[in-house]
């Protein structure tokens, strides 16, 4: 049976290893797109493409002569973690459908996508799935973010926190990585302006940050709860300079220093700590509120053209309805989605919410939020020990990682 490897002629250094790791399955194997068509004139049982190699080409330019020119093979096209246009995306799925080829989400990468293809090649099933199962001596990470801007994601992520560091005997992690809008240093009404992400950002920068160095970083709030928080930077435009590669080397680091860390993330996937958060994670929660502009169109609108290719499926979120009022059936809400229901968090009545949000004093247990606490309590139960409640749709999914579109990289072929 011959079978074919192609990869990009630009590669990352991840990308690099990884093609050599490749490279040992594959009897023939070619890096570029004018390499890779060079060896069709002979029939393939089986090819295996990395989307990249059409970085200097449109899709439907390169993919129909490709199969034009092995109608008989079965083709496997991957999608690139490293490209976040959403159009092109879809425009190779659509055309991989009309095509028959097989696709990879852009979620599946590095060892894991070396594994399908090899499955692919070999004329074995490919796994739904390549997730790696969350470590049992690092602690876990929770990512919580907005169906839309202002649904609640910081006030769950932050109360949860201070829940679960409450109950005792767990070290207890905040890091909010929500970049361009940073707000957890206002909710606890945090004024030291030296704490900040931004004091660690040459140790991300170089690999090297240490988890005694994050948990120095942090601040420990009150002084005596196991809560360590690491605000935001206030020098928000440097958001997108924070690469893939930085996130998850603090995530690494964070599991390291915490049983549980919480990370707050902004609602949209165009930077990758959103991005990266979401696919390290061993917990997602999806926050939203009865309304229909925040968890059908925003939510909706985003997973369609961007969650849905990376390997994100709905079962992998765990839903929480903020603001919940009586009648409001959130469990509609969440069998809509196609998630599990984690929590109807209701509503706190006479503006106390907003007001703690002013004052930075956070909800959890203040008079008047009875039933607040209560539902937090309810979700910080849920993580307390890894107990069952929590695992059920708790696998973690690999996402893609933002690091350049698609559209610079074509325009930089042509200069």
């Amino acid at each position: 049976m011959r079978t074919l490897i192609a990869y990009p002629d630009s590669e990352t250094p991840e990308q690099g290893l990884e093609r050599e790791q490749a490279w040992s399955v594959a009897p023939d194997k070619v890096t570029g797109r004018e390499a890779m068509f060079s060896r069709l004139a002979e029939p393939y049982d089986a090819i295996a493409v990395h989307s990249g190699i059409g970085y200097d080409a449109y899709p439907w330019d390169w993919m129909p002569a490709l199969r034009r020119l092995q109608p008989q093979a079965r083709i496997m096209v991957a999608l690139d973690e490293t490209v976040s246009d959403s159009f092109m995306m879809e425009a190779i799925c659509r055309l991989a459908d009309a095509l028959s080829f097989a696709v990879l989400p852009a979620g599946i990468e590095g060892r894991s996508r070396i594994e399908a293809f090899v499955s692919f090649l070999q004329g074995e099933a490919v796994r739904e799935s390549y997730r790696q199962e969350p470590g049992a001596v690092n602690g876990a990470v929770v990512t919580v973010w907005g169906a839309a801007s202002k649904d609640g994601a910081t006030t769950v992520a932050l109360n949860t926190a201070l829940a679960l560091a409450s109950r005792g005997g767990i070290r207890v992690g905040l890091i909010d990585a929500n970049l361009r809008n940073p707000e957890v240093k206002a909710r606890l009404n945090v004024n030291d302006p030296g704490m900040a992400s931004f004091v660690i950002r040459s140790k991300l920068q170089t690999q090297r940050l240490r988890p005694e160095e994050l948990v120095g970083a942090c601040i420990r709030y009150r002084q005596r709860l196991p809560l360590y928080i690491l605000p935001g930077s206030p020098r928000r435009d440097t958001a997108q300079d924070v690469t893939p590669e930085m996130m998850t080397h603090l995530i690494a680091a964070a599991r390291q220093a915490f049983d549980v860390t919480f990370i707050d993330v902004n609602s949209y996937p165009d930077n990758a700590a959103t991005i990266c958060a979401v696919r390290e994670a061993d917990h997602r929660w999806l926050v939203t509120q009865n309304r229909y502009a925040s968890y059908r169109t925003s939510w909706g609108e985003w997973y369609a053209c961007f969650w849905s290719y990376c390997g994100l499926a709905p079962k992998d979120v765990s839903l929480i309805v903020n603001r919940s009022y009586d009648g409001d059936r959130p469990e509609r809400i969440a069998d809509y989605l196609g998630m599990r229901l984690a929590a109807a968090v209701p509503n706190v009545p006479g503006g106390l919410g907003l007001a703690s949000a002013d004052e930075g004093v956070p909800l959890y247990d203040r008079p008047g939020a009875e039933p607040f606490t209560a539902s937090i309590d309810g979700l910080a139960a849920q993580l307390d020990g890894q107990d069952e409640a929590m695992s059920a749709g708790a696998a973690p999914v690999t996402a893609v990682r933002p690091k350049i579109s698609w559209l610079h990289r074509f325009a930089a072929k042509f200069g």
